[in-house]
């Protein structure tokens, strides 16, 4: 979602094909909802285009008519064996550092087998434990 060209361009075409619902992935921090330490070191390293693309498409997302799911990562890793994660709400402050990408697997298929859950909101998508100022592996 760092382009948000691509995001209106999307969005417009689920509309037209009558999609209704949309599990998005997002930056955490786009809500300013992170520790500002963690803040100030993805600013730094990650290009602000980038950034200022996250945050507009994510704008683009919750200003949809669309049944969404935009779920915020923080800082990705791999490791086929680590499928902890923890949802934190929108609105709520999100500590976690880092996920992995196999964590961010097994939210989204429990999200999709929770019929109960609400759309249209956010979760910082994270690895709980994991507050810490930058990712561990930097």
């Amino acid at each position: 979602m760092s382009d948000a060209a691509d995001t209106a361009s999307l969005l417009q075409a689920m509309q037209a094909a009558h999609v209704p619902h949309v599990i998005a992935a997002t930056i955490a921090g786009i809500e300013n909802e992170v520790l500002q330490a963690l803040a100030d070191w993805t600013a730094a390293n990650l290009p602000q285009s980038y950034l200022q693309g996250e945050l507009a498409s994510a704008k683009l997302m919750q200003d949809s008519d669309l049944n969404y799911l935009l779920l915020k990562l923080t800082w990705l890793f791999d490791d086929d064996i680590d499928r902890e994660y923890e949802l934190v709400p929108s609105g709520q402050p999100f500590a976690d550092a880092e996920v992995s990408r196999q964590a961010v697997v097994q939210a989204i298929l429990d999200l999709l087998a929770d019929d109960d859950h609400p759309w249209q909101t956010s979760y910082g998508v994270g690895k709980p434990g994991t507050h810490f100022a930058h990712p561990s592996f930097y």
